[in-house]
C-alpha cells in the first residue's frame, strides 16, 4: 500500500470588498449624489444617512442619485431607494435616478419597480 500526499491548494489572496463611495455637489437648485461601488446590506446605511443629512433643514427641490458607478445592487439597495424616495417626498423634494447602472436597472426590473422612479 502506498500513501500519496496531496498538495494543499494555494489559498487565494484575501481582498477587501469594494467600498461604497459617496460624493455630492450642487447643480443649480438640485443636489447630485454620485454613488459608486456595491449597494448592498453592508453599504446602504451610509447612503441613507447622507440622504437624510441632505434633506434635513432646507431640502433641495430635487435630489439626484447618480447610480452610473454602482457595481452591485440587491434587495437592500431597492429598500434604500424606496426609503430615500419616501423621505425626499416627505421633505417636499423630488428624487431622480441618473444613469442607473445595468445591474441597478436589472434588479429594479425584476422587482417591478422600473417605472416607479423618475430617471434621467
Amino acid at each position: 500500500m502506498s500513501v500519496h500526499h496531496a498538495q494543499h491548494p494555494v489559498a487565494p489572496a484575501i481582498t477587501r470588498p469594494p467600498i461604497l463611495s459617496l460624493t455630492w455637489a450642487r447643480e443649480g437648485p438640485a443636489v447630485v449624489v454620485q454613488v459608486g461601488g456595491p449597494v448592498d446590506m453592508a453599504t446602504v446605511d451610509p447612503l441613507v444617512r447622507l440622504v437624510d443629512r441632505l434633506l434635513s433643514g432646507h431640502a433641495p427641490p430635487v435630489l439626484v442619485l447618480d447610480l452610473s458607478g454602482v457595481s452591485f445592487f440587491c434587495a437592500a439597495g431597492v429598500n434604500a431607494l424606496l426609503t430615500a424616495r419616501g423621505r425626499a417626498g416627505s421633505a417636499g423634494c423630488s428624487l431622480v435616478l441618473r444613469r442607473p447602472s445595468r445591474i441597478t436597472v436589472a434588479v429594479l426590473d425584476i422587482v417591478g419597480l422600473t417605472d416607479e422612479f423618475t430617471t434621467e
